[in-house]
């Protein structure tokens, strides 16, 4: 199974990490033998931290590395004009040679988000998949609505496209039928509705699993994985390797972490990271060898 990690916005003051700083973490997580860098899409949310333009922090993070995946988790498309959000999901594919992936989705887990941009809530879902058919179709090459946006050379088609979502039937449906993968939330679920879900979606073919937001400190202690509560690696080492190890037999072939601190926030706050906590991580899974730019 593959790991990734989600590279928190704001330094330990709570600064705006500037492009330089962002570059240098990214390139730490590939230094360590990781497999991905990635970033949520809380656009317009009330939360604890600036957020950030997704679309730039995967070109810097990509511009610090040479191989490692870079990906979002997830894109809120709906908030999102169509033709605008495919060019820059093309530009971001052109500029990161491939390495980019865009985990896309209704954005249903914050009502005032859309109010801030002016589209109804209840209607994300419809929106959602309006806009993905025209935003592939531009991807394409395809002329939509009087928009053409022709690819540059060698980018036809766009970027890799795995669905963030539930695990309800259609969901995994679509998921399997028209994406390159289906995007879990390990903070917002359980491992037994996490292993019905995956079930479900390879029965339908699915390809790619992942799951993300799963909250990792390892100078927690070493107690047992609640079965009804979020899946996190809020643990110790040989625990959190357990729990690794179960996702992987569970079929996931990757898995997102955000570092917390369990001490200081109750685990709710993104926490930094050092190069020593990445080696910690390293060393939990072998290293896959699969590669996900090259699936």
């Amino acid at each position: 199974m593959r790991i990734g990690i989600d590279i928190p916005p704001n330094d330990a003051n709570g600064k705006l990490l500037d492009a330089k700083e962002l570059m240098t973490r990214a390139k730490m997580i590939e230094d360590a033998g990781l497999d991905g860098i990635w970033h949520g899409d809380a656009s317009y949310y009330r939360g604890q931290y600036t957020e950030v333009d997704p679309f730039q922090w995967s070109v810097l993070c990509a511009a610090a590395t040479e191989s490692i995946e870079v990906g979002l988790t997830v894109l809120q498309v709906p908030l999102r004009e169509p033709v605008d959000l495919a060019q820059r999901l093309l530009t971001t594919h052109a500029l990161t040679n491939g390495r980019f992936t865009a985990g896309v989705g209704a954005g249903s887990t914050f009502r005032g988000a859309f109010q801030a941009v002016h589209v109804p809530y209840d209607d994300r879902f419809t929106i959602f998949h309006s806009h993905m058919d025209k935003i592939r179709r531009l991807l394409d090459g395809e002329e939509v609505d009087d928009a053409v946006l022709p690819p540059f050379p060698g980018t036809q088609g766009g970027p890799r496209f795995v669905l963030g979502a539930w695990s309800s039937p259609v969901s995994l449906r679509r998921a399997a039928r028209d994406y390159d993968g289906w995007m879990s939330s390990s903070g917002l679920t359980n491992i037994t509705i996490m292993g019905e879900g995956i079930r479900r979606y390879r029965d339908l073919g699915g390809r790619r699993a992942m799951t993300t937001t799963c909250r990792v400190d390892l100078r927690a202690p070493n107690r047992k994985l609640d079965e009804d509560g979020p899946f996190t690696l809020i643990c110790g080492p040989e625990e959190a390797a357990e729990r690794l190890n179960r996702l992987a037999e569970l079929g996931f072939d990757d898995v997102c972490l955000r570092f917390v601190d369990e001490r200081e926030t109750g685990g709710r706050r993104t926490a930094q990271f050092t190069a020593d906590d990445l080696a910690t991580i390293r060393s939990l899974l072998p290293k896959d060898p699969r590669s996900a730019v090259a699936a």
